[in-house]
């Protein structure tokens, strides 16, 4: 469950429920898809400050990063 904002964390109708992604070849082991256009992965701090840092002039041949989120998990 990924919940976009601390107000929202005791609200469980107010995050997103992700799913295992289910395409993966390679690299992290705990992707899991945020949307149809979105996956979610463990944060490697050397990652993000490369896509933080990105030159603009590169962006269009990378992945497009689109921040972080807070993800909490729940037993059914």
């Amino acid at each position: 469950m990924v919940v976009q904002n601390s107000a929202d964390a005791g609200d469980m109708r107010a995050g997103v429920q992700l799913e295992p992604f289910l395409h993966q070849v390679g690299g992290h082991m705990s992707v899991m898809k945020y949307d149809e256009h979105t996956v979610c992965k463990p944060l490697v701090s050397r990652e993000q400050r490369f896509y933080e840092s990105l030159p603009l002039a590169m962006k269009r041949f990378t992945p497009q990063y689109k921040g972080t989120v807070t993800v909490h998990l729940w037993k059914d």
